[in-house]
């Protein structure tokens, strides 16, 4: 069921000041629209059931007409009063008061889309600076990891040899870290533009297998199971992004809840849809955190909050955000189900 959406501040009080000029026409229309007369008694009633009317073509130039009415056999004259007009003194004022309120109206309904556009701007680039400043401090950490090394070693406190081979480990780890942030930032940002995809079949079965034995090679501490229901589960679509979406709700799970946490993948077909669930038994999302999941950057169930992460390539709060962006890109739809554990989402691609 739609829930009707609440009106626009800005457009309110002139929406009604809109309505209330246009209602004053109506009225005023309404009013004119009878006939008018120039005072005395109202025209006579011309019989209908007794007697015989006939119009004749002449008329008395004043606006009056000549009526030939048959009662009893005899034939009789008469002019009737006035003929109703609309072109009277009273309607063309009528007409001059509308023209008058037209360009008002006009004025008022373009100036209430003036501002809607002037705010739904000014949200957007509200929305664009809080990016970009998180996105430098996302940025910042690595690079600030690994300017922290280098001085170390200009220092010569690398002289011990498995302390350099475990430095060079984390800067290589930092770097990988910052390369996946720029690789999902500029996807976000294609998405956004709305700049296409590849379009090719896809083998959501295959893509599946390949994402879980992946993700159990970088984290066998994690189980994970699949299931795959019997039928074709082709999509028409880009393979290495869906891979991404999928292989991000694994990485999730993998970064975010601890050691022996259990993850089931399912793939099945509904309604038409291909469906992906991934659901796990670890602590899950907050409620109160549930609508914000999809956001950019957003950390754990929080946004803005930089910890350390313990592997690669996560944790940097767009591993979500670039599922949903994929998604919708695909024209599919994804979803946090309610669960009373762990954390449930589920894809729903067209078919």
């Amino acid at each position: 069921m739609s829930v009707p959406r609440p009106l626009n501040p800005a457009w309110t009080p002139h929406g009604r000041a809109a309505v209330g000029a246009l209602s004053l026409v109506v009225v005023l229309f309404a009013l004119s629209a009878g006939p008018t007369h120039d005072g005395g008694p109202p025209p006579p009633v011309r019989p209908t059931a007794t007697y015989t009317t006939a119009l004749h073509p002449s008329a008395t130039g004043d606006g009056r007409e000549r009526v030939a009415v048959m009662r009893g056999g005899e034939l009789s004259m008469g002019i009737t009063g006035p003929k109703a007009s609309v072109s009277g003194p009273g309607t063309r004022a009528m007409l001059k008061l509308a023209l008058l309120l037209l360009p008002l109206l006009t004025a008022i309904g373009l100036g209430a889309q003036l501002r809607r556009e002037r705010d739904q701007r000014r949200k957007s680039e509200q929305r664009v600076m809080a990016f970009v400043a998180t996105a430098c401090h996302e940025l910042r950490t690595p690079l600030t990891a690994i300017s922290g090394y280098v001085q170390l070693a200009r220092l010569g406190g690398l002289a011990d040899l498995e302390k350099f081979d475990l430095v060079m480990a984390r800067m290589t780890d930092e770097t990988r870290r910052m390369s996946a942030l720029l690789d999902e930032l500029m996807l976000l940002a294609r998405l956004d533009l709305g700049q296409p995809l590849r379009s090719e079949p896809v083998n959501l079965a295959q893509l599946c297998r390949e994402a879980v034995a992946d993700a159990q090679a970088c984290s066998p501490h994690h189980p994970i199971r699949l299931t795959i229901l019997p039928g074709t589960h082709a999509v028409t679509g880009d393979r290495d992004r869906l891979y991404q979406a999928v292989a991000n709700l694994l990485a999730n799970v993998r970064h975010h809840t601890p050691g022996g946490t259990r993850t089931a993948l399912g793939l099945g077909t509904e309604d038409g849809f291909r469906v992906i669930e991934v659901s796990d038994d670890g602590p899950g999302i907050p409620v109160e955190l549930r609508h914000s999941a999809f956001e950019r950057f957003v950390h754990g169930g929080q946004a803005a909050t930089h910890a350390p992460v313990a592997s690669v390539g996560g944790g940097n709060g767009l591993g979500l955000s670039v599922v949903a962006a994929i998604v919708t890109a695909h024209g599919g739809t994804v979803s946090l189900e309610p669960d009373r554990r762990g954390a449930w989402f589920r894809i729903r691609l067209p078919a």
